[in-house]
């Protein structure tokens, strides 16, 4: 449901990636701040480590960058505005800055199927015009980065997905601490 403020920052104090949670069991997040506004989606981790990847190479084909790391991390208590469906990077070539789009996460469009034959021909239109409504568009939130923002934001991805459950030596996949059913020591 596309019910998410959309936002627009041209130039952003910070923007970071972070986790709320254990290992295991995280929530993440990618915060803006610019002045007194802090934006925080909440996405995947898979959507953190590409953006941090990306951005980072973004960054250094910019040319030498200095890393600007923000001290302050993820502010908390982080109050999610909507969660992140699609991220997409550009760059202003013309001032050496880096673009971050990122897309609300909607539900599928309704589809009306075999079992709504019987139904008023007004109903049903009055059923779709509302859920259409519902639906919506999906709100976008747009940040501005140096290339040394960028940078920084690619090291703390890789800091943060590394402290995540180490992985198990036979099968790779995540251990917890109170143990791991691995498939390859059967």
């Amino acid at each position: 449901m596309g019910t998410g403020d959309s936002f627009e920052l041209d130039r952003v104090d910070a923007f970071v990636p972070g986790a709320v949670g254990e290992p295991g069991d995280r929530t993440f997040y990618l915060q803006a701040r610019a002045g007194e506004q802090v934006i925080s989606l909440r996405c995947e981790k898979q959507q953190v480590g590409m953006l941090g990847r990306y951005l980072t190479q973004l960054a250094e084909a910019i040319g030498p960058v200095e890393v600007e790391r923000d001290v302050v991390g993820l502010v908390e208590p982080v109050q999610e505005h909507w969660t992140v469906g699609q991220l997409s990077v550009g760059v202003d070539e013309a001032n050496g800055r880096i673009l971050v789009t990122a897309e609300e996460l909607v539900a599928e469009e309704l589809e009306v199927g075999d079992d709504t034959e019987d139904l008023d021909p007004e109903l049903l239109a009055t059923l779709m015009q509302a859920a259409d409504e519902l639906l919506g568009e999906p709100a976008e939130a747009r940040f501005v980065l140096s290339p040394g923002q960028a940078l920084a934001f690619g090291e703390r991805a890789e800091e943060l997905l590394s402290a995540g459950r180490p992985a198990c030596r036979l099968c790779g996949a995540p251990m917890d601490p109170e143990g791991h059913a691995c498939p390859r020591w059967n």
